[in-house]
């Protein structure tokens, strides 16, 4: 069966709710929002967010992260119990339908960038190619290097490693460059040579473990890592190119394929909307939440509404329009 990472249908929020109020107003439920996120999102919600809603609203935040996959996973085996999930694809969020949610909020993107160690032995080539001194297509010849060590998070729970992976594929198509390369650059899906956890991998890179690894804008930008930047069609960042990363295909290790499409920051509560649950959502979704996103290194953009508008939380449907 294919997999989606984003519902086909989505409903705009008006721009007021980018510019709502000054802090956003909320009700006295002094509750503890307990949020599920994508690893990635890490730094942006225990050290920006988290303490910003906390002395906001007087609620209480509690995170904990990984791969999105393997945390819905989780939820859905009730090995944790979450009241907020926050995912990068509407995908991991989908796994949860329609027991736990069934709708979700799409508001922010980060692009997928390619990490390096400065003191890597390859490191003058990549810095080569990160100031245009060589071009981008040799960065895939010297990834496919048998000495050059890469990491990446897993495609079976993890969508940054999908779309690494997806990266590959349609890189070598972009650059006409041989047929074998992706194989050749990132061997099996699940390559044990390759593979890391999302919230381990960049401590490994700048421990001089790897000589770079796959990542977010945001994480680079926020860990102060060197990084090269990839063309909107090569970071699944910019919804406008859904067409063109649609173009590359993985087949994971449960027998379905996942197609390319862009991988946006989606948020979502899970079970009986529980009143901490919903303040946070209005804060990360508020002028303030927006900024901290933005700070850290993510694209902000209106938020659409995925899946069921019906089933938004009451708390939320006074910023739909």
């Amino acid at each position: 069966m294919t997999k989606r990472w984003m519902a086909a249908a989505a409903v705009v929020l008006p721009a007021a709710l980018a510019a709502c109020g000054t802090q956003p107003k909320t009700a006295a439920v002094h509750g503890t929002a307990n949020v599920a996120y994508a690893g990635s999102l890490q730094d942006v919600n225990d050290v920006r967010i988290g303490p910003a809603f906390q002395r906001a609203t007087g609620n209480q935040y509690q995170g904990q992260g990984g791969g999105s996959f393997g945390v819905a996973q989780e939820i859905a085996s009730k090995t944790i119990a979450p009241n907020v999930f926050e995912s990068v694809g509407y995908a991991p969020i989908h796994v949860l339908e329609p027991k736990f949610t069934t709708w979700a909020v799409s508001f922010a993107a980060s692009p997928l960038v390619l990490a390096y160690n400065p003191k890597s032995p390859f490191a003058s080539q990549l810095n080569a190619i990160r100031t245009g001194k060589e071009p981008l297509k040799d960065l895939f010849t010297l990834m496919a290097n048998p000495e050059f060590h890469l990491g990446r998070t897993n495609p079976n729970t993890d969508p940054q490693g999908q779309a690494f992976y997806l990266m590959v594929e349609l890189a070598q198509q972009q650059y006409n460059l041989p047929a074998s390369l992706p194989n050749r650059v990132l061997g099996a899906l699940d390559n044990p040579h390759q593979i890391y956890s999302e919230t381990g991998i960049l401590s490994l890179l700048q421990s001089g473990g790897l000589d770079a690894s796959s990542a977010f804008l945001s994480e680079a930008v926020q860990r102060h890592l060197d990084y090269i930047k990839l063309p909107d069609t090569l970071n699944f960042a910019n919804p406008k190119d859904n067409g063109v990363y649609a173009k590359a295909s993985v087949k994971l290790d449960n027998g379905s394929v996942v197609h390319g499409s862009a991988l946006t920051v989606d948020i979502t509560t899970i079970g009986k909307p529980a009143p901490a649950a919903v303040s946070f959502i209005r804060y990360v979704l508020s002028r303030h939440g927006q900024a901290l996103m933005r700070k850290g290194g993510y694209d902000v953009f209106g938020p659409l509404v995925l899946g069921r508008r019906s089933a938004v939380p009451s708390g939320l449907t006074g910023l739909l329009k």
